[in-house]
This record gives structure tokens, C-alpha cells and sequence, in this order.
């Protein structure tokens, strides 16, 4: 009865147990939706964070975004600094390096800094180091200007690099020979024949040797808009890494090919090149007056492509292939030799154009035409010195000079009254070398014919154009500020989500 019994037990015992196989699926089971239910309760605090996030915006949130911004701003520039503190580079190359310069220039060796004097010395040594330091430093800021903004930078090409060119060709075929000729912009003795020597014939004003005069500071130029073209990049590539998906970027072509404007297309082109070629592409891309080359730079970005990869084949195609075409064109425009060879190569294509169709464009006539005006605008952008207006022994310039200055203008005479009646500050109808100097540049110490115009009423269209670009540099800097705090946000977004990954680990 006994035994019996037990095996009863036994047998129940064994009859209500669960088998392990069965227990072990069922605790896998738990543990499934267990760590099912975490993930979900992750990815709706994603969501959800992620949802609030795209309500930062100096227009939904201004007070947020600005908090946001401005910390983001800040520990940006704590870091650069730190990085800059903390470099062995600084304290063993640079604070070095910086002091012996000036130790050396006030007080051990002064007399190697002696400026030149035009026709008579160069400038000693240092002098010289210190002038390329600062012309390289001069164009490559003049380059970074004009390219950066999303293409609202400063046409200082127009203004500062092809009127320079000008002025070399032009002084060189004045004196008769480039050999001994600055073409620095930051040298005194800049474009002063007295500097010159050899024969003085014409014979050494070749196309070459007005190229070889002009392309290095066209270089630093181009090299300055590689730099420039870093921000679309780097924005892009930075709001990728802050959590963009392919999945996302993926979407985006796919609305860009179903539409049709020239921007979709734009952009579905670039991406496409740039995917396909890489490296050359971009080189490519940078070789030629690229207006939409901002596109280049955020597509790049966007697909993490390489710093060194996108930077070096952007400053290759810009500081080297461009800008070196252009100079070579603007020193054949420029120079009458080169004109005259290059026209009459013009004549034979309208020579043949005529004997297809019958009928005489007149290219020629129509290029030189064009060329008068291009160089009437580049002379009024030239930059000089307002001393050098004075140079003819006069030291006053009354209504007569002033219209010989604006000779090329279609309106002389209305331009030199409108430059007289601004720059006349004591009323005595003539213009005084005091009074001119309010008119160079605080960074230059120059000015230009332009300049010196106080420019005619400003008209609607051109007021309209003005508000335009303003319009687009404010989005420049609106989008940047939003981006920044969207990523400051998305940090601490990060956090709160690890926060509560960390709380679910612990649970289980």
C-alpha cells in the first residue's frame, strides 16, 4: 500500500512536471517578447524624441534653438582652442617660430626687414618672407570669401583677382618688358617700371610671361575657393553622422526623380557623377565656373566620402585647372598682342561661317566690341593707391580731371559730378588728397574708380536684387544655426535613449 503510494506520488509527481525541453522554449519565448517589448518601447522614445526635434527652429522654438545653438557654438570653439593649447605643434613649432620673428624684427636683426626702394634695392630677406606670407594670405581670404556661403559669396574675383590681372598686362606693355616687373599685390613697388630691366622693346611681352607674372597669385586664389567650398561639406556630412539613414538619403532621390524642375535634376545629376566617378568626378566637377558646385560639396558630404579625397581634388580642379584657364584667358583678352593673335583666328572661323551660310556675323567687330566694355568695367575695378591720382603734380582734382578719369564711362560727365558733389567735403568744388583717402579700403589701403563712385539712385530692381542676396545669406545662416541645435538636441536625445536601454538591461 505504501509502495503503492509512492509510486502514485511518483507517477503525479512526474505527470505535473514540466518537461525541460518545453520549459526552456518557454523561457525563451519570455525572454523574446520580454526583450520585443524594450525594443518597441525604445524605438517609440525614438519616435517621439525624434518627432519634438523637428520642431527646432529659430521660427517654431526661437528661444530653444538660440539656447541650443549657442551651446553648441560654444563648446565648438572650446574645443578648437584646446585642440590648439594642447598641440605639441603650437608650443614646439609655432609659439617658437613666433617669437623668434619678432624678437628678430625689433630687436636682433631689424635691418632684415628693411623695405625696398623701387629702382634702387629689393627688400632685404625677411622682408621678403613676410610679404609672401602676407600676399598668400591675402588671396587665398580673397578665395575663401568668394566661394563660401552656399554661393553667396563675395565676387572677389570680379573685383580683386581679373582687374589685377589687367593691371599686370597692361603695365607690362607700358613698359615695354616683363623682365624685373612686381606683380605682388602687396608690394610698393608694385607695377613701377623702374624696377624693370633688360630690353626695353617689347620683345619679352609674350603671352607666357604674362601668365607666368599672374598665376601664382591666381593659384592662391583658386586654392582660397577649394577652402571656401569646406562648409556645404562639412554641414552635410555632420548632419549624416548625427543619425541620417541610407534608407533616408534613398527616399530623397527617389522624390528628386519624380520631379522635374532643374534643381532635382541638378541634383540627381551630381549625385549620380559624383557617386560613379569619386575622385575624378569631383575634380571635374571643380574644374570649371561651377555655379552649382555647393551641390558637389553637401552630396559628398552626405555620403561620407573621405576629407582628403573631396578637399584635394577640389583644390586641384579650382587652384590649379580653373583658375589657370581663366588666367590664360583673361591675359589674352587683356593683352593687345595676344588679342590680335586670337582675332585673327576669329576672322578665319567667320571667314568660313560666311562661306557656309552667306551671311557676315562679323565676329570680330562683335568681340572687340565686347572686349572694350569688359575692360572699361575691369579699370574701373583696378585698385590703386589715392595718391596716385596726384601723381601729376596737382594736388587738388577739380570737375576736368576727374571726367579725364571716367573717360571710358558712357556718362562721363554725370559720373565726375557725382564724384565731385560726394568727396567734396569742404565745398570748395575740387577734390583734395585728404579728402580722396576717405575713400580706400580700411584692409587694402586702395581703392578703385568704382569705389571712388558713389554710384547712381539706386533703383527698385537693383534694391530688389540686394534684399535677394541678403535673403539668401540670412537662410545661410538660419539653416546653420537650426542644424546646430537640431544636432545639440539629437546629443542629448541620444543620451535619454541610452539612459533607458541601460534601465531595461538592469530589469532583466
Amino acid at each position: 500500500m505504501g509502495k503503492n503510494a509512492d509510486k502514485g506520488k511518483t507517477h503525479e509527481g512526474l505527470r505535473t512536471r514540466t518537461p525541460e525541453p518545453e520549459r526552456a522554449k518557454a523561457d525563451k519565448a519570455n525572454g523574446s517578447a520580454k526583450k520585443q517589448q524594450d525594443s518597441d518601447e525604445v524605438e517609440a522614445l525614438r519616435a517621439e524624441l525624434a518627432e519634438r526635434r523637428g520642431g527646432i527652429s529659430l521660427r517654431q522654438a526661437p528661444i530653444t534653438t538660440l539656447r541650443l545653438f549657442s551651446i553648441s557654438a560654444v563648446e565648438y570653439i572650446v574645443y578648437c582652442l584646446r585642440a590648439v593649447l594642447t598641440s605639441l605643434l603650437t608650443w614646439c613649432v609655432a609659439v617658437p617660430l613666433l617669437a623668434l620673428y619678432l624678437a628678430t624684427k625689433f630687436s636682433l636683426a631689424p635691418e632684415l626687414f628693411e623695405p625696398p626702394q623701387c629702382g634702387s634695392r629689393p627688400g632685404a630677406l625677411l622682408w621678403q618672407v613676410e610679404l609672401a606670407v602676407q600676399e598668400a594670405a591675402w588671396w587665398m581670404i580673397l578665395g575663401i570669401l568668394s566661394s563660401v556661403g552656399f554661393g553667396t559669396g563675395l565676387h572677389s574675383g570680379m573685383m580683386f583677382l581679373f582687374p589685377h590681372v589687367l593691371q599686370v598686362v597692361t603695365a607690362a606693355e607700358s613698359c615695354k618688358t616683363t623682365t624685373g616687373l612686381i606683380s605682388w599685390y602687396q608690394h610698393p613697388c608694385k607695377l613701377d617700371c623702374s624696377t624693370t630691366s633688360g630690353p626695353l622693346d617689347g620683345s619679352t611681352v609674350t603671352f607666357w610671361n604674362l601668365f607666368s607674372l599672374v598665376t601664382v597669385q591666381c593659384m592662391l586664389w583658386g586654392f582660397g575657393t577649394a577652402v571656401g567650398e569646406l562648409p556645404p561639406y562639412l554641414v552635410s556630412k555632420a548632419a549624416r553622422l548625427s543619425g541620417s539613414t541610407d534608407d533616408e538619403f534613398a527616399q530623397e532621390m527617389e522624390d528628386a526623380k519624380t520631379k522635374t524642375d532643374l534643381f532635382n535634376r541638378m541634383k540627381l545629376w551630381t549625385v549620380n557623377f559624383t557617386e560613379k566617378h569619386g575622385f575624378l568626378g569631383i575634380f571635374l566637377l571643380a574644374s570649371w565656373p561651377n555655379a552649382a558646385f555647393d551641390m558637389c560639396g553637401m552630396c559628398c558630404g552626405y555620403l561620407l566620402m573621405p576629407f582628403w579625397t573631396f578637399f584635394i581634388a577640389t583644390a586641384m580642379g579650382k587652384g590649379l585647372v580653373k583658375v589657370n584657364g581663366q588666367a590664360m584667358v583673361f591675359t589674352n583678352l587683356f593683352g593687345s598682342d595676344a588679342f590680335k593673335v586670337m582675332l585673327r583666328g576669329i576672322d578665319s572661323l567667320n571667314s568660313a561661317v560666311k562661306s557656309a551660310t552667306s551671311h557676315d556675323f562679323d565676329l570680330a567687330g562683335k568681340i572687340s566690341g565686347l572686349r572694350s566694355k569688359l575692360l572699361a568695367k575691369f579699370q574701373e575695378q583696378s585698385r590703386f593707391s589715392p595718391a596716385k591720382l596726384f601723381e601729376g603734380g596737382d594736388d587738388k582734382l577739380d570737375l576736368g580731371e576727374i571726367e579725364k578719369l571716367y573717360a571710358s564711362s558712357e556718362d562721363a560727365s554725370t559720373v565726375a559730378n557725382r564724384v565731385l558733389s560726394h568727396w567734396d567735403a569742404d565745398g570748395d568744388k575740387v577734390i583734395s588728397l585728404a579728402e580722396a583717402q576717405q575713400a580706400a579700403s580700411r584692409t587694402d589701403g586702395k581703392t578703385s574708380l568704382s569705389a571712388f563712385d558713389p554710384g547712381a539712385p539706386t533703383s527698385l530692381l537693383k534694391m530688389a536684387w540686394e534684399l535677394f542676396i541678403v535673403g539668401l545669406v540670412l537662410f545661410f545662416v538660419v539653416s546653420i544655426m537650426n542644424q546646430m541645435a537640431a544636432q545639440k538636441q539629437q546629443e542629448y536625445d541620444e543620451a535619454e535613449i541610452e539612459e533607458l536601454k541601460k534601465k531595461s538591461a538592469k530589469k532583466k
